[in-house]
């Protein structure tokens, strides 16, 4: 399997877990190391939790920032596909590309992988909690 991208994983590296709750912390540390093994799968479902957290735990940005700094947040076309992607992932409903034994299937995940970053790193750099900001 390749490796998730140099530049997706640089602007991972940029995000400060002390912006973060303690939960959201745990999460983004263990998606630093998914995206370093790489494990597609789990890198999808840990950024749309991510995404979820970051917007709901109160000792992170939802407690000092506004409703409306999450209203704008990220892409929303972008963070419907990575709820939808995380959800055909977890919960089988239906058949799902990249999970039916294609033989390009380690191709869709990775694919899938690093557009789930992006889109979570768009998300949290709309509300400004990297490394940049100093």
């Amino acid at each position: 399997m390749r490796p998730v991208a140099p530049q997706i994983l640089t602007r991972l590296s940029r995000y400060r877990v002390d912006y973060l709750g303690p939960h959201a912390a745990a999460i983004l540390a263990e998606l630093h190391r998914a995206s370093a093994v790489p494990l597609p799968l789990t890198i999808v479902t840990l950024a749309a939790a991510l995404v979820d957290i970051v917007a709901h735990e109160a000792a992170g940005p939802s407690g000092y920032l506004d409703g409306a700094a999450f209203a704008y947040a990220g892409n929303k076309a972008a963070l419907g596909w990575l709820r939808g992607r995380r959800n055909s992932i977890l919960h089988h409903e239906a058949p799902s590309d990249g999970l039916m034994g294609e033989s390009d299937a380690e191709q869709w995940q990775m694919n899938d992988a690093e557009r789930a970053l992006t889109a979570l790193l768009d998300y949290l750099e709309d509300i400004s909690i990297t490394d940049d900001d100093e």
